[in-house]
C-alpha cells in the first residue's frame, strides 16, 4: 500500500515539476498550457468520468452522501480560517487568499489519485463523487470571495481555461455513466483498461498544465500563515471527517474515501484566483507549497491508521 501511495504523490509532485521545468525552458508557454487544459477537459475528462461512474455501486445509499459530506467539511474551514485572518489583522488581498486556500483542498489531483493508487477505479470514482461540489463552489463562492477582497485582476489564458462552458463536460461524463449503470448495462472489460490507462495519463497532463504556471518561493515570510493553514488542514478538518463518519455511522470504502479527501492540503485552484481578481498570489502560493510538502509524509501516515478510525 506505501508503494502505491508513493506512486500516485511521485506523479503528482513530479507531473507539477515538470510542467513547471517545461514553461521555465519556454516548451511550455500559457497560452499551450491553456489549450492542454481545454482539451483535457472536453476530450479526456468525461471520458474518464463516464467509465468510473459506469461501474459504481450508485444502488446504494453511502456514496450518495459523499458530495453533502464534501461539501459541509469544505464549509467548516470557514470558522478558522475567519478567526485567524482577523486576528492576524490579514490585508484584503491576503484574507481573500486565506479563506479559498482554507476552503480548496486538492482532493481531485492528489486525493482522487491517491484513491485510485490504493483502490483502484472503485477509490477513484467515490472521489469524484466526494468533490461533485468543488467546481460549483468554486465558480460561486469562490469567485466571490475574489470580487470582494481581491484588487482587480488581469484575466490569463490559463484562468480563461476555467470558463462556464467547458465545466460542464465532466459532468455529462458522470451523467452519461449514471445513466448507463442505472440502465444495468455491464461494463466491457477492455473499458476497464483504458480507464486504468486514462486516469493516470489526464491527471499528469493537468497537473503539467497547472506546473507550468506555479511560482515556488519561499514560505518563510508567510510561515506563521502556512503553520495554521496546515492546523486546518490535517488536524481541523480531518477530526470534523472523522466526527461526521461516526455520526452517519459510514463504513468500508466510503468512509475511507472521506476522510482521506479530508486530509489533503490547498488545493491548486486558488492559484488561479489570484490572477483573475487580484488576491495576494505569493501567499497562495506559499500556503500550497507548505501544505503540499507536508501531505507527503502525512499522509503516508494516515494510510497506515485510516482504516482503523
Amino acid at each position: 500500500m506505501i508503494g502505491r501511495l508513493g506512486l500516485g504523490l511521485g506523479l503528482f509532485l513530479g507531473s507539477l515539476a515538470l510542467g513547471w521545468w517545461w514553461h521555465r525552458n519556454g516548451w511550455l508557454p500559457e497560452e499551450r498550457a491553456s489549450r492542454l487544459v481545454r482539451w483535457m477537459t472536453v476530450g479526456a475528462s468525461p471520458v474518464v468520468l463516464c467509465l468510473s461512474f459506469w461501474q459504481m455501486n450508485l444502488r446504494s445509499l453511502e456514496p450518495w452522501l459523499l458530495p453533502l459530506l464534501g461539501m459541509v467539511i469544505a464549509f467548516s474551514t470557514l470558522l478558522p480560517a475567519a478567526i485567524y485572518a482577523r486576528r492576524a489583522r490579514l490585508s484584503r488581498p491576503e484574507r481573500g487568499s486565506f479563506l479559498t486556500c482554507a476552503f480548496f483542498s486538492n482532493i481531485g489531483y492528489l486525493g482522487a489519485f491517491t484513491a485510485f493508487a490504493l483502490f483502484g477505479e472503485a477509490g477513484y470514482a467515490l472521489c469524484m463523487l466526494y468533490l461533485v461540489f468543488f467546481t460549483p463552489c468554486f465558480y460561486t463562492w469562490g469567485f466571490w470571495v475574489g470580487a470582494r477582497y481581491g484588487r482587480g485582476g488581469t484575466t490569463s489564458a490559463l484562468g480563461a481555461a476555467y470558463d462556464d462552458r467547458l465545466r460542464l463536460y465532466p459532468f455529462v461524463g458522470m451523467l452519461a455513466g449514471a445513466a448507463l449503470n442505472l440502465a444495468g448495462l455491464p461494463r466491457p472489460l477492455a473499458l476497464e483498461w483504458l480507464n486504468h490507462a486514462l486516469i493516470p495519463v489526464t491527471t499528469a497532463f493537468y497537473l503539467m498544465a497547472i506546473g507550468s504556471q506555479i511560482t515556488f518561493s519561499s514560505p518563510r515570510p508567510w510561515l506563521r500563515s502556512c503553520v495554521v493553514m496546515s492546523g486546518i488542514k490535517f488536524i481541523y478538518t480531518p477530526l470534523v471527517a472523522w466526527a461526521l463518519v461516526e455520526l452517519l455511522d459510514l463504513h468500508g470504502l466510503p468512509r475511507t474515501v472521506v476522510l482521506l479527501e479530508a486530509s489533503t492540503p490547498v488545493a491548486v485552484s486558488p492559484l488561479v484566483l489570484p490572477l483573475l481578481f487580484g488576491l495576494d498570489r505569493r501567499l497562495s502560493n506559499a500556503l500550497w507549497l507548505f501544505t503540499t510538502l507536508l501531505a507527503i509524509p502525512w499522509l503516508l501516515f494516515l494510510v497506515t491508521v485510516v482504516h482503523r478510525l
